[in-house]
């Protein structure tokens, strides 16, 4: 007798849709799924959570079922999904900061969209396959360890699709909070803002950073150089292209000296407080890993400080305490570094707020110096530095100075990214005590870094919104109006043009026959709107956006924004897919209003003669509906509204 086949209830029932722009009102590119599946139970639900949470410790602990107050149990499984995909998104580090939504749900049949970065849809949706196979297995109470370990792979993979950059995930947090557009460019390059509004930047590089300060500032005996000539005070330092050539350096400047990379920031290589021949030439051989020139810096005793600065103004000071375990006269050195490390905010990642305190050949070495090992216990209060580098890559814990920063040390850290014409920088002072002038006590400028490691965003700190809010005006907006089923003959859109032409506004303009900006043609052929609004959005002239929508592609390439402001609904011509056997308008005008609605902040307007049924829609907008005008109404209501919005930056004729 055959065994009876049992049927997979959880599985994708329609091609997926890949977005490379907007739609359904999400801040991110999007994927559009549909599924099937049976519905599980709370208690279900809630064993999956705890078995992804012991696979992967890193999710955060709002895994719970988000569902479990809904008495739908269908839809509280695709509520867990959702949430289990966004969670892990985060637990591996993707700059995605809204969960997916529900676009349609019926019986044992959902259709959700996933926001998304654009390099990372296979990983997604290798995960997505992964957590339903999870919970089919769980539906036929199977044993779930491989699916586990699938999953811990998945997010594996999904992690290396990650932004190199430790900034940009608190970037793009800073400005998603801000409700400030953003999108990813190539080369590691991200917009914020739109039009005259938008500002690049590639990490905490910003456009206005200028290359020859970026380039300098990566030199270190440049960089020096230029510190000296402006009379900042800098550590003596020599080159070194061989370990016999640095064994004799510091030997003329005398012990304790530092090895760093000529040409690197963010501490990587670096060695400080070498105390003998011995450690320089370990040191030297682990900075050669990273750099073929390698510096011999003479030491100077004092604690060490990161100070940001930014357009000539100090938003930060920390103390970066070296890795090391204070004492408490109880516990050896090694059960006090498992302490430590157990720290939930300490991890291995590079977007660990802290970095995990490895047990390595240099704590041993400085236990050794301090005539200590693993196994000594520490006096009450007594600090143990197992670190010689003060950064927090190394272990290091940054605590906050600002408040006692003395002005003269204010004015230190600002000449010395004046000195290097740099907009942002990290200023790293070495200083006894940064309470008292450094006129009084000494310092050194060891180091200006030009594309610093700005941290983590949080309540206590938080550089990243300071420094966008001066990049980018407002929130980065201009005025965007969509114009929906507008056929090519009609005016209304070159109409909108002309108006605001009138008013001094430099205008991007798309219609089925050209694109052009501020009146002139930049494209005189059939451009599709999301090309259209790429290029319009990225225009740093453009003051505002007039786009007409009267085809179905963005159906397949999603919107070129992932909000705007207003939406005339002109008329129902809509060009249907060429790939279309029986082309239904109504249903491709239907979709284009699912997708395209959510996205209006604003007003919608209805031109009079519109035949769209506008009532089963508006649920979909949180937009303000208007009653349908006249065409010629409806342009100066549009025009108004432009001139009214806080992103809006003109000049009328008449000098008002």
């Amino acid at each position: 007798m055959n065994d009876p086949v049992m049927h997979k209830t959880w599985t994708q029932t329609e091609n997926i849709l890949v977005f490379n722009g907007f739609g359904f009102g999400s801040h991110y590119p999007v994927v559009v799924v549909s599924v099937s599946g049976q519905a599980l139970s709370k208690e279900q639900l809630d064993t999956l959570t705890q078995l992804l949470h012991k696979a992967l410790p890193e999710l955060e602990s709002s895994a719970q079922s988000p569902a479990a107050l809904s008495k739908d149990r269908f839809r509280m499984s695709v509520e867990w999904l959702l949430k289990a995909l966004h969670l892990t998104q985060r637990a591996t580090d993707q700059p995605v900061y809204e969960c997916g939504k529900i676009l349609s749900l019926e019986q044992d049949q959902a259709r959700f969209f996933l926001p998304t970065v654009r390099k990372s849809v296979k990983q997604i949706l290798d995960l997505l396959r992964t957590l339903m196979e999870l919970m089919e297995n769980q539906v036929q109470d199977k044993n779930p360890q491989k699916l586990l370990k699938k999953f811990v792979q998945c997010a594996t993979e999904l992690k290396k699709t990650s932004p190199k950059g430790a900034n940009i995930p608190f970037f793009i947090q800073a400005a998603f909070d801000m409700g400030m557009p953003f999108q990813e460019l190539p080369a590691h390059v991200l917009q914020y803002g739109q039009g005259k509004h938008g500002c690049w930047m590639q990490s905490s590089f910003s456009e206005r950073t200028p290359l020859i300060s970026a380039t300098v500032s990566r030199n270190k005996l440049a960089g020096a150089a230029l510190l000296r000539r402006a009379g900042i005070p800098v550590p003596d330092h020599k080159i070194a292209p061989t370990i016999e050539r640095a064994v004799r350096v510091a030997d003329a400047f005398g012990y304790p000296v530092v090895i760093k990379p000529a040409d690197l920031d963010g501490g990587l290589g670096v060695a400080a407080g070498l105390l003998n021949r011995e450690e320089l030439v370990t040191a030297f051989k682990y900075a050669q890993k990273y750099s073929r020139n390698i510096l011999v810096e003479k030491h100077f005793e004092g604690k060490d400080y990161r100070v940001t600065v930014f357009q000539n103004k100090v938003l930060s000071a920390v103390e970066r305490v070296p890795g090391g375990v204070m004492g408490d006269g109880k516990h050896t050195v090694r059960e006090l570094v498992e302490t430590i490390n157990a720290d939930p905010r300490r991890g291995e990642g590079k977007h660990a707020t802290l970095k995990k305190l490895m047990w390595n050949n240099e704590a041993i070495a400085l236990l050794k110096h301090a005539g200590m090992d693993g196994s000594s216990v520490p006096e009450p209060g007594e600090f143990v530095r197992l670190r010689r580098a003060a950064n927090v890559a190394s272990g290091g814990v940054p605590v906050a100075a600002l408040e006692k920063m003395h002005p003269d040390n204010k004015l230190l850290a600002v000449r010395a990214a004046e000195a290097l014409r740099l907009d942002l920088a990290g200023v790293d002072i070495l200083i006894p005590d940064i309470a008292k002038s450094w006129l009084e006590t000494g310092a050194v400028v060891c180091e200006v870094n030009g594309q610093p490691n700005l941290g983590h965003k949080s309540e206590e700190k938080d550089l990243f919104t300071p420094i966008l809010n001066k990049l980018v005006p407002g929130n980065g907006r201009i005025p965007i109006v969509v114009v929906l089923g507008n056929p090519s003959s009609g005016k209304i859109t070159s109409e909108i043009e002309k108006q605001l032409l009138k008013e001094g506004i430099s205008t991007g303009f798309s219609n089925a026959e050209s694109v052009r900006v501020n009146g002139k043609t930049a494209m005189e052929e059939k451009v599709d709107p999301f090309t259209a609004g790429q290029m319009l959005t990225a225009d740093k002239t453009v003051e505002a956006i007039v786009l007409s929508i009267n085809d179905a592609s963005v159906l397949s390439t999603g919107m070129p924004f992932a909000r705007f402001d207003l939406l005339v609904l002109a008329g129902e011509h809509i060009d249907a897919p060429e790939d279309a056997e029986t082309p239904d308008s109504e249903t491709v005008m239907q979709n284009l209003l699912e997708l395209i609605l959510p996205a209006c902040d604003g007003k919608v307007v209805t031109v009079k003669g519109n035949k769209t049924p506008v009532e089963q829609y508006k649920n979909l907008c949180p937009a303000d509906w208007e009653k349908p005008v006249a065409q010629s109404t409806a342009v100066k209501k549009i025009t108004a509204a432009v001139l009214a919005h806080p992103g809006t930056s003109y000049t009328s004729k008449n000098g008002n």
